[in-house]
């Protein structure tokens, strides 16, 4: 308790036992005669010493307030945790050391439509957690397309938070079981950061959806930023979580492991999660199976392994497709949301391939069929015409003795790379990736790419040397890769397709 409140405490109980009670004296004073008053009753001083108990009382209780009954009422009204639940609506509860709500706040609007008619002050934990999941259901945040839940703690007192943490997860658990919905919760401890509150703050989420966030872009080695998953719902973010943090399982005969992934585990992952998000809102493992083995042109009777996880590429969910058919290895991207076949790559197993001879570093054979006839080969395969082709490129190269051009080109939005064998001009592997455009169709090209760069530098094309300008896209926006080395410095850049901006520029020695 402040000084102030002691005060005003204190200034209460004096005007309460020392009441203002100036016109009954006055009615009470009799004129003056000129006699001498008799003197006064000792019982009268007595009862006026008594009059000022009350007064003394009042003060030794609110400085008993002040002092050890001070500690409770702070203790009442003093936050010892933070509890936050995230679906898209989030909400915070601010709860003091008994376990009782201090205040609701709506951390987005629609936690605010979830919080809208009630008043959840005063009231325990438990009840409120029955309120908020019981709302969420109710206005379908929470069904069979998109059933998680994130459940964060933040307290310092690690043991208190990990104990509500489990709790309040076994009350949501409890809460799903009666409904039709097969909920999936995550949950978390955290401790107060200002890395993590201000990350809340920029963004405006909730500090457990920030952790979760960081979370799973640490997992992705590097794959995925805190920026680009920020918009995600919990839902995804629980599909992406559960692809990288759990071991993969491969299974033959075709069937799918629906976990997985390679990328590094956290070290020791606070998040606990119970239950299986949903996929329901996309087309499912099953149909972007199928999607894949048509196109690759493979029954799924041939497939001897497959894996299926979930991923986030250039704004969408795709589910990530690798399998083995016909001595062939296949990675397929499909759009989770469409069926779209957006990236694809296959090794080995394509007929008429020639395996060559002799030695790493040089061509045991004669034959060579050239760059162009190469390009052409990659060009066919991709049934792509030469005016379609953009940023071609053909680079000679061996591998283990076997003469290889290595095709790269784009067609529209479409990225193909292709490893032609020098000698037959058969395709010894594949990739394609068709990115997402955010519908902006202006480009400056890869030459006005270069001229901003070089104007950045202040430097001219004679100048340079090793000189590269890769095509990309960033999010559905076209970018271009601009690298090149004058005297002892060596240029990246990153340029705006659309204008020739610079979005990244590095110099180094």
């Amino acid at each position: 308790m402040t000084d102030h409140e002691v005060e005003a405490r204190l200034r209460a109980a004096l005007e309460h036992a020392a009441p203002d009670d100036l016109e009954g004296v006055l009615a009470r004073i009799t004129p003056r005669t000129g006699e001498v008053p008799a003197p006064i009753p000792i019982e009268t001083a007595r009862r006026k010493r008594r009059r000022w108990m009350p007064m003394a009382a009042a003060a030794c209780l609110v400085l008993a307030i002040a002092g050890g009954g001070g500690g409770w009422y702070l203790q009442s009204n003093r936050v010892a945790s933070v509890v936050s639940l995230d679906v898209n609506p989030s909400v915070t509860l601010n709860v003091n050391a008994r376990e009782k709500v201090l205040s609701a706040v709506p951390v987005n609007e629609d936690g605010g439509d979830i919080l809208a008619g009630m008043d959840l002050t005063g009231v325990q934990l438990d009840v409120a957690m029955n309120a908020i999941v019981g709302a969420l259901l109710t206005n379908g945040y929470v069904d069979e397309l998109a059933n998680s839940i994130l459940i964060t703690v933040e307290d310092d007192d690690a043991q208190r938070g990990a104990r509500l943490q489990e709790e309040l997860t076994a009350q949501a658990d409890a809460i799903l079981a009666n409904t039709s919905v097969n909920g999936a919760i995550l949950s978390q401890t955290i401790q107060n950061s200002a890395e993590l509150q201000q990350l809340s703050d920029t963004y405006g989420i909730t500090a457990g959806k920030a952790a979760l966030i960081q979370t799973i872009a640490d997992a992705s080695g590097g794959l995925h930023t805190f920026e680009e998953l920020v918009g995600l719902s919990i839902n995804d973010l629980n599909l992406l979580y559960t692809s990288l943090t759990t071991a993969p399982a491969g299974q033959t005969g075709g069937e799918t492991s629906a976990q997985g992934g390679t990328a590094a585990q956290p070290a020791a992952p606070a998040i606990q999660s119970s239950g299986q998000a949903s996929d329901s809102a996309y087309i499912g493992m099953e149909a972007a199976q199928a999607a894949a083995y048509a196109h690759a042109g493979v029954d799924a009777a041939q497939v001897m392994l497959a894996e299926v996880d979930f991923d986030y590429e250039d704004g969408r969910m795709v589910y990530e497709i690798e399998f083995y058919a016909g001595g062939a290895e296949y990675e397929y991207d499909i759009d989770a949301s469409t069926g779209a076949v957006v990236k694809f790559s296959r090794e080995g197993g394509w007929s008429g391939q020639s395996q060559g001879s002799g030695t790493s570093g040089g061509w045991g054979g004669s034959a060579d069929i050239g760059e162009q006839a190469a390009r052409n080969a990659a060009l066919t395969h991709a049934g792509v015409s030469q005016s379609q082709a953009e940023n071609l490129r053909t680079k000679r190269d061996y591998d283990d003795g076997r003469l290889e051009y290595e095709i790269q080109f784009w067609a529209g939005t479409t990225e193909y790379e292709y490893k032609i064998d020098g000698a037959t001009g058969a395709v010894l592997e594949q990739e394609q990736e068709t990115h997402h455009s955010s519908g902006n169709t202006a480009d400056v090209g890869e030459q006005g790419a270069l001229n901003a760069a070089l104007a950045h530098a202040g430097l001219s094309q004679s100048q340079v040397y090793e000189l590269e300008v890769k095509r990309d896209y960033d999010d559905g926006r076209l970018e271009y890769e601009v690298e090149f080395k004058s005297g002892p410095w060596e240029y990246e850049y990153v340029i705006l397709g659309a204008d020739g901006s610079i979005l990244k520029y590095e110099r180094d020695d």
